[in-house]
C-alpha cells in the first residue's frame, strides 16, 4: 500500500564555514539564507515511491552565528508500507519512513535522531485511522559494497484502523441476514419460501463478501478476519439450503404413501422430539407400531349373520325365492360396504402416513433451527472477538 503523509520536516546540522563573532556584526546572532546559497545534506527517503522528486528550494534556512542551521518545511511524502490485513477491519500497522543520505557515509556525516518519537501534537484527526504512536530509531548499515558504516534514522508511524463504518455497513447488517435466514427453519413448508429465503440470504452475503474484497489491497497472503467471517456465513448458508432442502422431501414424502421406518421413528419421535419438547404433539398424531390386519364393522357381521340364517330371535317365514333375492340383495349392499370400508382404511392409513412424515419434518426442522442458531452465534463470537495482538 501507498502511504500519504503530510509532514513538517525539521532539519539541523552545523556548518563551520558558517560561523561569525556577533560582537563584530552588530550583535546579529543569526540570518536567514535561501538553501541554493549553502551546503545542504541530501537527506533522502528511502522508501519513497514519488514517480517526481522536487527540491523544497522555496523554503529558506535560519542560519546562528555558531553554524548551526535549521531547515525546516512542509512536506508531502509517497512511500509504501507493507499491510498485514489478517485482523482486518480490526487491524493495526507499523509504516516506516527511512531517512539517510544518499551520498555521504558515516564518517563524513553522522545522522542522528533529536528525539526518541516524533512531534504528534498536530495530527489532524482522521476518521478512518488512529495514529497511536510515532517511534523514532537509528540504525547503522554496513553494505556489501562499502565498508563504511551508513546511518539512517527511522520513524515508524504505528496507525490502527477504525473499525465502526466496516461493523456498522458491512458487518452487522451480515449478523442481522443470516439471524433471519436461521428462521427459515421455523417458517412452514406449506408456504412454498424456505428455499427461495436461502438462497436470497446466500447471494445477499455473497454481495457482502464482494463489496468488503472492493474495499481491501489486493493481496493473497492471508485471509482477513470479516474475509473469514462472510466465507463462514456462506458455507452456513449453503448448508441451511440444502438441509431445507431435506425438510422438504420428508415433508412432502408421504404423498406418495411412504412409510415412515421405525428406525427413524425411534430416532425423531423417541430421541429429537424430547430434546425440541415435541414430545406431546409427537404422541397425539403419530403412531410408534403400525397395526396389521384387517377390522370390520360390526353391521357387516351382523347382516352376514342373518344372510346364513342364523339369527336366533327371526322366524324363518320368508318363501325360498324371496329368500334368494333378499340375500342377494344383501350381499350386494355387504360387497358395497366392504369397498367403501376398504377405500376409508386406505384413505385413513394415506393420511397418517402424510401426518407422520410431516411430523418427522417438523421435528428436524425445530432441531436444525436450534443447531443452526448455535452455530451461527458461536462463529459469530469466535471470529468477531478474535483478539489482535496488539490489543
Amino acid at each position: 500500500m501507498y502511504m500519504h503523509s503530510v509532514l513538517l520536516r525539521f532539519q539541523r546540522w552545523t556548518d563551520a564555514h558558517l560561523t561569525w563573532n556577533e560582537s563584530d556584526y552588530g550583535g546579529v546572532k543569526s540570518i536567514i539564507l535561501g538553501t541554493e546559497r549553502i551546503w545542504r545534506p541530501d537527506i533522502t527517503l528511502y522508501n519513497d515511491v514519488r514517480e517526481e522528486y522536487v527540491e523544497p528550494t522555496a523554503y529558506n534556512t535560519i542560519i546562528q552565528s555558531s553554524g548551526a542551521i535549521n531547515w525546516n518545511y512542509p512536506t508531502i511524502l509517497r512511500s509504501y508500507c507493507k499491510l498485514d490485513l489478517r485482523y482486518f477491519p480490526f487491524d493495526q500497522h507499523a509504516c516506516d519512513l527511512k531517512f539517510g543520505s544518499w551520498t555521504y557515509d558515516g564518517v563524513k556525516l553522522d545522522l542522528t535522531n533529536m528525539s526518541t518519537s516524533g512531534d504528534t501534537s498536530s495530527f489532524v484527526v482522521n476518521g478512518g485511522w488512529l495514529l497511536t504512536s510515532m517511534p523514532v530509531k537509528r540504525n547503522v548499515v554496513y553494505y556489501g559494497c562499502c565498508p563504511e558504516p551508513f546511518p539512517d534514522v527511522t520513524f515508524t508511524i504505528v496507525i490502527r484502523r477504525l473499525s465502526l463504518y466496516h461493523m456498522f455497513n458491512l458487518v452487522l447488517p451480515s449478523i442481522i441476514i443470516i439471524g433471519v435466514s436461521v428462521l427459515a427453519f421455523y417458517l412452514p413448508p406449506e408456504s412454498g419460501e424456505k428455499v427461495s429465503l436461502g438462497v436470497t440470504v446466500l447471494l445477499t452475503v455473497t454481495v457482502f463478501l464482494l463489496l468488503v474484497a472492493e474495499n481491501m489491497p489486493s493481496q493473497s497472503e492471508v485471509i482477513p478476519l470479516i474475509g473469514q467471517y462472510f466465507m463462514a456465513a456462506i458455507a452456513i448458508m449453503s448448508l441451511s439450503t440444502t438441509m431445507t432442502v431435506l425438510v422438504l422431501n420428508m415433508h412432502f414424502r408421504g404423498s406418495y404413501s411412504n412409510q415412515v421406518p421405525e428406525w427413524l421413528k425411534k430416532v425423531v419421535f423417541g430421541g429429537l422430539a424430547r430434546i425440541v419438547c415435541m414430545r406431546t404433539i409427537v404422541l397425539n398424531n403419530a403412531t410408534m407400531d403400525t397395526e396389521k390386519g384387517q377390522v370390520e364393522p360390526a353391521f357387516c357381521k351382523k347382516w352376514e349373520y342373518e344372510i346364513n340364517g342364523k339369527h336366533p330371535n327371526k322366524a324363518n317365514t320368508i318363501k325360498k325365492n324371496d329368500k334368494t333375492e333378499t340375500n342377494q340383495l344383501l350381499e350386494q349392499i355387504l360387497s358395497v360396504m366392504r369397498d367403501f370400508q376398504s377405500n376409508a382404511k386406505k384413505t385413513d392409513g394415506e393420511e397418517q402416513c402424510r401426518t407422520e412424515w410431516q411430523l418427522v419434518a417438523m421435528v428436524v426442522d425445530r432441531v436444525l433451527l436450534l443447531l443452526f442458531a448455535v452455530i451461527t452465534v458461536t462463529v459469530s463470537i469466535t471470529i468477531l472477538t478474535s483478539s489482535p495482538p496488539y490489543t
